[in-house]
């Protein structure tokens, strides 16, 4: 009723609010806070495609196939080409990797508007948990000054709707972290 009164008419049909709460209008995404938003939804969804093509390299490594993993599923290009590698290696050397490495992926760069999405991850990867043993459950020794942890990157490609790591390799220089 006070709107009525307000809007100089007495008609009922426009007694109605017609305006938006000015809370509703200020917390609108401007064009600035949307792209930000999505950086940070791409940055997730990069992360977790990391992580699970880790998930599935300690799955294929732990028997020397990729076999019901879902290794080509997050990795292509030459980080798939380097993952079906080594398990062609330890399969022929009747090895298997038991355990898992851990690590502390970050994001540190990102571009969401260009044809195809990418992004860079480094790694602080320590590979001390991750055993490489014989298939008969033997240790392998490994060679003396080899690094246990290391910085790791990786190059991440959207492709279609999914991300995908495209490169993953040890820092060039081989720095520990």
């Amino acid at each position: 009723m006070a709107l009525a009164a307000c809007g100089g008419t007495s008609d009922p049909s426009h007694s109605r609010a017609t305006s938006t709460p000015s809370h509703a209008i200020s917390a609108a995404p401007t064009a600035g806070q949307t792209d930000l938003q999505e950086q940070e939804i791409a940055r997730a969804a990069v992360l977790a495609s990391y992580r699970a093509l880790w998930n599935a390299q300690v799955k294929a490594y732990a028997r020397a196939s990729d076999a019901g993993t879902d290794l080509q599923k997050y990795a292509t290009a030459g980080a798939l080409a380097q993952a079906m590698g080594d398990l062609q290696r330890l399969k022929a050397r009747h090895q298997v990797v038991q355990g898992e490495p851990t690590h502390n992926p970050t994001v540190t760069s990102i571009n969401v508007n260009q044809k195809i999405p990418d992004a860079k991850v480094t790694d602080c990867l320590d590979v001390s948990g991750w055993k490489l043993m014989t298939d008969d459950g033997k240790p392998v020794p490994i060679s003396k000054g080899v690094l246990k942890r290391y910085i790791a990157t990786a190059t991440v490609q959207k492709w279609g709707q999914r991300w995908m790591v495209t490169q993953l390799a040890p820092d060039p220089q081989r720095k520990p972290c």
